[in-house]
């Protein structure tokens, strides 16, 4: 008797462990781990490249410098259920269309950014970051 009750919690402590493990993570950087607030930053481009996609959507867009060269920019979202509940969807964001990106630069300097708000070309803002200790953008353009 002491056997099987053994094997039967050996067998239900195995399954609780393998539920633990399948899990979703819940851990989660930081916005002021990857970027910087004391950095706003406004750009104006077209779109490359657009991944919504958990936890984070992604958009790219290129630049164009003073000097008439591009450079890409990828700027991080709030997530596709938060662009969801506020009306922008993918067919929104088609690749080759106009956008304004105001938000933040990364930390490594690069041309990268967290976006605050999208302004589409037809004059439409949306907010789209969704990071709850990001500040809100006041980039001039």
């Amino acid at each position: 008797m002491r056997y099987r009750l053994a094997a039967a919690w050996a067998v239900a402590g195995s399954a609780v462990a393998a539920l633990a493990l399948s899990a979703p993570s819940v851990a989660h950087h930081s916005f002021s781990s990857e970027f910087d607030a004391t950095r706003p930053v406004a750009v104006e481009g077209n779109i490359t490249k657009v991944r919504i996609v958990n936890p984070h959507g992604w958009l790219f867009l290129d630049v164009k410098n003073p000097d008439g060269s591009k450079t890409n920019w990828g700027f991080e979202f709030g997530s596709p259920a938060a662009l969801k509940a506020r009306a922008l969807n993918r067919e929104e964001l088609k690749v080759g269309s106009k956008i304004k990106i105001s938000g933040y630069r990364a930390r490594n300097t690069g041309p990268y950014g967290y976006a605050q708000t999208a302004e589409l070309s037809d004059g439409r803002t949306f907010k789209v970051g969704g990071a709850p200790d990001a500040p809100v953008a006041r980039a001039a353009r």
